[in-house]
Formats: structure tokens, sequence, C-alpha cells
């Protein structure tokens, strides 16, 4: 992400309607598959960003954040004194296995090219039955200039993700897309948007009172969520758990990790398993 999107970020995420609406969602489904567990439980928010969810997560455990930004770290140290870490998916994830019984990626993962191992670097340091919730931009039609300008690397669909979960051998107990009410307005603005460049300032347009209603409309789909899931959206949000009886191929902190290339040959082996067969796993 460019580095001057941190300061618009920081100066309107906790009132724009995108963060706002997308953290209730978020929390309800935590709500839901995780619960309220308190400091006897820890929690990593992976690619924290400025830190506007910091807090918010704090009622489910000890909280940890990481990002590959230190501008961004450096403003989550203005609000947050927990701990914080510089990472990069998947080569420098400085945390042994086990560590974590809930790890949060919100909009994180289109931003890592070997997306395959920074799944297996979050299942590895899952506990055993640990939760794992994560959204990501979807529908690749909807591809703009702002997916370049914040270096995303793809846009999901629910089968894709679905598949290299389970595949690398979490279960999916939930998987949903969401901003569902709102996709007819999003595709407008994205086909509009396509040949422009986006600027930072652009943030400060959600936080009005325009903005507080489309925050209404997109937290609204958390109520929706508990009736099942929405068959399209902007965005895709899933809950995946590690299995209890999941054991991985011995690894330690330091250790070399799998090359992007060997992460695909791996993906390609288990989706070629036939249906029913455990989930091989790469070392």
């Amino acid at each position: 992400m460019e580095e001057e999107l941190f300061d618009a970020i920081h100066a309107n995420a906790e009132r724009h309607w995108w963060f706002r609406g997308r953290q209730k969602i978020a929390l309800s489904l935590l709500d839901r598959f995780y619960g309220k567990r308190g400091a006897g439980a820890r929690v990593l928010d992976l690619g924290c960003g400025v830190g506007n969810n910091l807090k918010a997560l704090e009622p489910y455990g000890e909280v940890w954040g990481a990002d590959p930004s230190e501008k961004a770290l450096a403003y989550c140290r203005q609000r947050f004194t927990g701990r914080l870490d510089e990472v990069w998916l998947p080569d420098k994830l400085p945390y042994e296995e086990k560590t974590f019984d809930l790890v949060v990626m919100l909009d994180v993962l289109e931003h890592v090219e070997d997306d395959v191992g920074a799944l297996q670097r979050v299942l590895r340091i899952l506990k055993p039955g640990g939760t794992y919730l994560l959204t990501v931009p979807a529908l690749r039609w909807l591809w703009s200039y702002h997916d370049v300008e914040h270096h995303h690397f793809r846009r999901y669909h629910r089968g894709d993700l679905r598949r290299k979960l389970t595949r690398l051998g979490f279960e999916v107990p939930h998987i949903s897309y969401i901003n569902f009410l709102l996709l007819p307005a999003m595709g407008m603005a994205r086909m509009m948007l396509r040949p422009k460049t986006w600027s930072a300032r652009d943030l400060q347009n959600g936080t009005g009172a325009g903005g507080r209603l489309l925050e209404r409309i997109f937290r609204f789909e958390r109520h929706m969520l508990w009736l099942g899931t929405l068959p399209i959206g902007g965005s895709l949000v899933a809950v995946a758990r590690r299995p209890q009886n999941l054991e991985l191929p011995p690894w330690r902190k330091g250790d070399p990790l799998p090359t992007r290339r060997e992460s695909k040959h791996m993906l390609r082996a288990v989706q070629k398993a036939p249906e029913g067969e455990p989930p091989k796993v790469a070392t």
C-alpha cells in the first residue's frame, strides 16, 4: 500500500463508513463463532494497519498487532500499548507454532503474492481449535485502479477462497459475500474509477452524512448473515478453524519456509487428492 494512504486512513478510518461497517460485521461473526474470552486467550491482528481494530478486539483476548509497514506501526503505538511486530507474509512471521487462539486478517491476504504460503503460516501459528477470521475483496470484474493503487494481487471468488482454505487443512464453518446491498453502487463507481488515479483525499468523502447512511446499510448485513450467506457482494468474509486433531510436520521459528513455487506445487498436489481424503500439508 502507498505510504501516504496510512496518513489518510489514520485521519479518517474511525469515521469512515467502510471501516466502521466492516468492523461491525467482523465482531458480530466473532461473537457468534468464537466468543469473548478475555485475557486468557491470545489474539493476533495480522496486518493491523494503523490499529483501528486493536482496541475492538480486546474482549476476545490479549491482542498483538503485526504489520509490514513501520509507518503503520508508529500510528498504532500512539494509542495501543500491547505487543506490535513488523512482519512480512509469508516469509517473516516471528511466532512459534500454536501461539494464537484467534488470528484476524481484514483485507490483508490480497496484498500477499504467495497467499497459499501465507495461509500455511496462519494455520501453523493457530492453536488446535483456533479461529481464523479474514475478509478479502471479491469479484474479479470489480478490478479497478483502486486495486492497483492499494497493491492488490487479486480479488477472490467464494469457491476459490474456500478451496484454498479447506485443502490446506482448515475447517470452514462460515464463508459469505458481504457488501451485497451496496454492490450496484460499488460496481458503478468502480467502472467510473477504472481510468482514474485514486487519491488518499477520497477517504474523506466517506465520513459525512452520506457515509453514515452507507454505514447503516453495510452493517445491517451482519443481521442477514445470521440467517445464512449472501449470494454475491464486493467482499468476502470467512471464519475458519484449525482442526483439533490436525498435526503438521515439525517446523520451528527461523527454519526456512516453503518458497512460492513450492507452495503452489503443494496446492496443486492436494487439489488432485480424492474428495474425503485428509488434506496433505507441506513442511
